[in-house]
């Protein structure tokens, strides 16, 4: 009965077993996946060069186990007639070491070459290579490693290429302080002895526009070497609120150029009434009186400003005084807006009154503004009755005294007319 027991329990495991051992598996399969890696060493996967001395790139090879023996290999496209297989009569690639081992303790680096009998009149024409490392002896060729995808491209003599990033691409500008615009070039060519870079606004009044290229020449840039470019700009004082085209263009060697636009913006003007104040305060009743405001403008040019004046006395009522007009204001600038007031005391239960000032610039809404909610502001004038306040006398209290002062007087006269008789002999 035991012995029944032990060849049932055992039946199913055998079973299993002979079951596994009938699927394939493919041990190098694993390795594939898992534990070989291919990475190219360049930055970036795309590198212009002179056809006449071909290019190289590094692809770098490690493994996370065991030692294998890799076989480089390779395929090509090239970008010319619908981007068909390469013809190895005008392209030829090669690597410095064909058979190599890589471990899991080392890492193994291979230079990939690749020649062309191609000039730069095929300017752009590339090549896309995909480099792998095929495992030996696995009988089979295949791809046992990651490919890594790698495009030369043949370059031009002179070739620069302007770029920007978003923070330069559209910028506040200012009449009185200089805006600074940045510009990456690139040489995609072959090394250049002279680069030059320049910058203009292509909009109206461009002349009034003040641009400066700080880094305007450089000595000379290898292939695929960048620069950073500087421009200085400046917007005139009446520059109306848009948005203005900025070129910029970096010429190199005798034929190479590239252009890009940048955007100069001059903000929507911003007005607000930063001060009121009067040439008297306090004022008398009746006098003239000049009510200056201060309004600035924090943003772009505005003309033919209205700007409404007002007061308000102890019985809560706004009195309108004549509008002013403001001709101008320029970009981040202010102006004056003076306004006259026949000061007036009208609280007869007082000899004092104190009227509030308020003044609103654009009260008509003609003025695209940034900030429409800031266009008020006041201030306070005390006004003062002409008329001197009248003294009250009370005569008895004075009387009394000056009687007591007489009778005194007379008391002291008489006691020094005794005196003088007592003494005659």
């Amino acid at each position: 009965m035991t012995h029944r027991t032990m060849t049932r329990s055992l039946f199913f495991p055998v079973f299993l077993i002979l079951l596994l051992s009938l699927i394939p598996i493919d041990p190098v399969e694993g390795v594939v996946n898992n534990n070989v890696h291919a990475v190219l060493a360049e930055d970036e996967d795309t590198i212009r060069f002179d056809p006449s001395s071909g290019t190289e790139f590094q692809v770098t090879f490690s493994s996370d186990t065991n030692e294998f023996d890799i076989h480089m290999n390779f395929s090509g496209i090239d970008s010319a007639a619908g981007n068909t297989d390469f013809d190895p009569t005008l392209w030829e690639i090669s690597f410095d070491q064909t058979d190599f081992s890589v471990s899991y303790s080392e890492d193994v680096t291979v230079t990939v070459y690749i020649d062309t009998n191609l000039t730069t009149e095929e300017k752009g024409r590339s090549l896309e290579l995909n480099v792998w490392g095929d495992i030996a002896d696995d009988e089979r060729d295949d791809v046992d490693t990651n490919s890594v995808t790698f495009t030369a491209a043949i370059a031009e003599r002179d070739d620069v290429v302007l770029t920007v990033d978003e923070n330069n691409d559209r910028k506040l500008v200012f009449p009185k302080q200089e805006t600074q615009f940045n510009v990456f070039i690139t040489n995609i060519g072959w090394s250049a002895n002279s680069v030059t870079l320049r910058a203009k606004i292509l909009d109206e009044n461009a002349d009034e526009w003040t641009v400066k290229v700080v880094y305007q020449a450089f000595d000379g840039m290898a292939s695929e070497e960048t620069r950073v470019g500087i421009i200085n700009m400046t917007s005139p004082d009446i520059a109306l609120p848009a948005d203005y085209t900025l070129e910029v263009t970096a010429f190199i060697g005798q034929y190479g150029s590239h252009s890009i636009d940048l955007t100069a913006r001059v903000e929507k003007p911003d007005l607000r009434v930063s001060e009121v104040e009067t040439n008297y305060n306090p004022a008398l009743d009746g006098i003239t009186v000049q009510i200056r405001a201060t309004i600035e403008n924090n943003g772009g040019y505005v003309y033919n400003l209205n700007v409404r004046g007002e007061v308000k006395g102890h019985n809560d009522k706004w009195v309108r005084l004549s509008d002013v007009t403001v001709t101008e204001i320029t970009n981040y600038n202010e102006s004056i807006a003076v306004f006259t007031w026949e000061a007036e005391q009208t609280d007869d239960t007082s000899y004092t009154e104190t009227w509030t000032i308020r003044v609103t610039v654009d009260d008509l809404n003609s003025v695209e503004e940034s900030d429409e909610g800031n266009n008020q502001g006041e201030g306070m004038i005390e006004v003062r009755a002409i008329e001197k306040a009248k003294v009250s006398f009370n005569p008895g209290p004075a009387l009394l005294i000056l009687g007591i002062m007489l009778v005194f007087s007379a008391m002291v006269a008489l006691d020094l007319s005794n005196r003088k008789q007592d003494e005659q002999p």
